[in-house]
């Protein structure tokens, strides 16, 4: 849904996800909205050895009310204050003004994906390398001693 940022910003304003999101009782107050998971979401994909970031993108719709003349809460120095120019629109409680797509991709990064590279690929290369490596001496050394046990057992 929205959530309500009016104390952080000084002025009514909530916080939505783009197309109203998850917030499927505002988008009734609007026509053309289409909220669609993939392009309107906030995700983070992150390397789980590394705990490296690898996406994310940060989705972010800034909306403010917007009010009709008669329902406008404001008064002037003499009384109310009737702005004419407003008496033809419907009160709708979150305008949308702005949407941030605030976004990050290693592979658009080529010091990244190397940097990604050194400190996950090299070292798990090595680690497999090193791996199959002591299976194998582990192996030779076990063949070595079964049949310097056959050599001693069947020499006598």
């Amino acid at each position: 849904g929205l959530q309500d940022i009016s104390v952080c910003q000084g002025a009514p304003t909530f916080m939505s996800y783009p197309h109203f999101y998850l917030a499927e009782a505002q988008q009734a107050n609007f026509d053309g909205l289409a909220p669609d998971v993939e392009a309107h979401r906030t995700f983070m994909n992150v390397e789980p050895n590394t705990g490296m970031t690898l996406r994310l993108h940060s989705r972010v719709q800034l909306n403010t009310p917007v009010y009709n003349s008669q329902d406008l809460p404001v008064t002037g120095l003499y009384g109310p204050t009737v702005v004419t120019v407003l008496n033809n629109i419907a009160t709708v409680p979150a305008f949308p003004i702005l949407w941030i797509d605030e976004g990050a991709d290693i592979d658009s990064d080529p010091e990244m994906v190397k940097k990604l590279k050194k400190q996950l690929v090299t070292p798990l290369n090595i680690l497999n390398i090193g791996k199959w490596t002591a299976i194998g001496v582990g192996m030779a050394i076990f063949a070595l001693g079964g049949a310097m046990t056959f050599i001693k057992t069947c020499g006598k």
